[in-house]
């Protein structure tokens, strides 16, 4: 089903009736309705936050957002959803046809590899995308989770630090093995310099978080997005051998103590079977926020 559309002014869209015979219209956003469209996308959700930090640090068009912005309207100019579809499908949807309008974009798109959303709403978006017979090639259950309190003041992890440009290696090497073990895909096989590319811009807006030891890297993680909402975190590594030492829960705990100092919650996601890093973030103090799925092609 569609998202409950949020509280936020007359310039919403209620929710339409499933089955609405007349589809919403569908628009790029122009340049100068940033602000408009964040205001759309500022209930707490995962796929939110992923498409207000894209549009915060690149607008609308850009090459390093990996797709293209849509929005849906209906009649009276409302907004009725807003979906980034490219490599990635993001969306927020707050009627069923405007889910029926995304999937239908979304068809027209051959560089889609990754399906991303709330469980119910991804559920709907598949029966409109997906013709008779078609699955995807790997469905992976997620939990978001999310952490509004601050952490206690602690003493800093001596060492955990911004990551530099002559660092790139160090992280793309454990980044990639990490993308490898969820999706089945290498990135440094499949596009190692674009992967490079984007992991040296987001290592020069001090986006990438890491921790090395006698030449080792021992802990590691990205914020993807970071907006007065939310931060967004992926991609946190420990070290094989240091790991069941609490390291880890230091370097989160460090790294969320100066996060929450800037933004309202801590966003992250893990894998619904996976008990044992549910156990480490719960003791963390996040909190179960939905149930997710990941869709890849």
């Amino acid at each position: 089903m569609a998202t409950p559309a949020p509280k936020l002014d007359n310039d919403v869209a209620p929710p339409a009736a499933a089955g609405t015979a007349t589809l919403p219209v569908v628009t790029s956003p122009l340049p100068g309705s940033e602000e408009h469209i964040l205001s759309a996308l500022s209930s707490n959700s995962l796929t939110n936050v992923i498409m207000a930090g894209f549009i915060r640090d690149n607008g609308f068009i850009n090459p390093l957002n990996r797709g293209k912005f849509y929005t849906c309207r209906d009649e009276e100019n409302r907004v009725e959803g807003v979906a980034l579809i490219g490599h990635t499908i993001l969306f927020e949807a707050y009627t069923d046809r405007a889910i029926q309008t995304f999937a239908s974009l979304a068809r027209r798109e051959s560089a889609t590899h990754l399906l991303m959303g709330e469980h119910n709403a991804v559920e709907r978006f598949w029966s409109y995308y997906s013709s008779k017979d078609q699955s995807p090639r790997l469905v992976c259950p997620i939990l978001f989770l999310e952490r509004r309190e601050p952490f206690a003041e602690q003493g800093e992890v001596t060492g955990l630090r911004p990551a530099r440009r002559e660092d790139l290696e160090h992280v793309v090497q454990a980044q990639a093995a990490m993308a490898f073990e969820v999706s089945g895909v290498d990135p440094l096989k499949k596009d190692p310099a674009g992967f490079r590319e984007r992991y040296l811009r987001r290592i020069e807006k001090n986006r990438v978080w890491i921790l090395i030891e006698n030449g080792q890297l021992i802990f590691k993680a990205d914020i993807i997005a970071d907006t007065p909402q939310a931060s967004y975190i992926e991609g946190i590594y420990v070290r094989a051998e240091e790991r069941g030492k609490g390291l880890g829960h230091r370097c989160v705990t460090d790294l969320g103590r100066i996060l929450l100092k800037r933004t309202n919650a801590l966003y992250l996601f893990v894998e619904d079977q996976s008990t044992r890093t549910k156990s480490f973030y719960l003791s963390l103090g996040f909190n179960v926020a939905g149930h997710y799925d990941l869709l890849y092609f």
